[in-house]
């Protein structure tokens, strides 16, 4: 079996070249095991489980045989894991999406991370996906809001659009590609009237060479975005929150009804 890189850190960033000033394409998380492509004296050239490329240095995890065991996952935008469950000495920081091998004990959690370390954490893991449903989406986009804009990022730490599109619905087991362009490909044939979108439908915008930006529909015109940082904002232009300059770079609306619907 071909050697994996199974993450160790909270979030590790993955560079577009094997160098700290290249330009960072995407995260991982911990927990996550990504397949080896190439590799330099301190660097790894990673595939993701969304089949997203990048270079990662190899401080940020471990190299295995094997992928690291995990069944539960972190449901708290941001935790601790501990060395033991009376201690205050924090082992590792974990946010939303961290992947674990964990137990369930009389008060929190006892826990193996990636490098083999044992731990505890009081932390909210749940074992199975969220119920995949529009009224899900939506109490999962809300819970990102105030989260800031960062380029390449999908985590409460710091969101780009597609990023936050992208971590929603993989809290709800549905995994759909990284970036807004593939996201609106993933999707073009259920293209549909914008005013006819329901929560959790997505919209698009950029120009007609290019999708640059990637929205939630909330309800009735309002959306969840990250622009700045993740927030709520309005297709009318008679509300407090209209924006003006992603109306003028609408491009269309599709539909999320074969992943959600509040029929399941």
């Amino acid at each position: 079996m071909d050697s994996v890189f199974n993450i160790n850190v909270c979030v590790a960033n993955l560079y577009r070249e094997s160098d700290f000033d290249s330009p960072v394409v995407t995260q991982a998380l911990l927990g996550e095991s990504c397949a080896i492509l190439d590799e330099s004296e301190k660097w790894l050239h990673i595939r993701q489980s969304d089949d997203y490329e990048g270079w990662i240095n190899k401080f940020y995890g471990i190299v295995s045989d094997v992928p690291y065991y995990s069944n539960r996952s972190c449901n708290d935008l941001r935790g601790l894991v501990f060395s033991d469950s009376h201690s205050n000495n924090p082992l590792r920081e974990i946010t939303f999406g961290a992947k674990l091998n964990s137990e369930k004990l009389d008060q929190g959690w006892s826990v193996i991370l990636p490098d083999g370390t044992r731990g505890w954490t009081h932390s909210n893991l749940l074992d199975h996906h969220i119920h995949p449903n529009r009224d899900n989406a939506i109490t999962i986009g809300n819970r990102f809001k105030g989260v800031q804009y960062l380029w390449g990022g999908k985590s409460p730490k710091g969101f780009d659009c597609s990023g936050l599109i992208q971590t929603i619905f993989s809290a709800m087991g549905i995994f759909i590609p990284r970036d807004s362009g593939d996201q609106s490909h993933y999707f073009i044939h259920h293209k549909i009237n914008r005013k006819e979108a329901q929560p959790g439908d997505l919209h698009f915008f950029g120009t007609e060479k290019s999708v640059t930006h990637v929205a939630m529909e909330i309800e009735q015109g309002q959306y969840l975005h990250c622009q700045g940082w993740v927030k709520e904002e309005s297709f009318d232009r008679n509300k407090s929150n209209y924006n003006k300059n992603l109306e003028t770079n609408y491009l269309h609306t599709v539909s999320t009804e074969r992943c959600l619907s509040q029929n399941h």
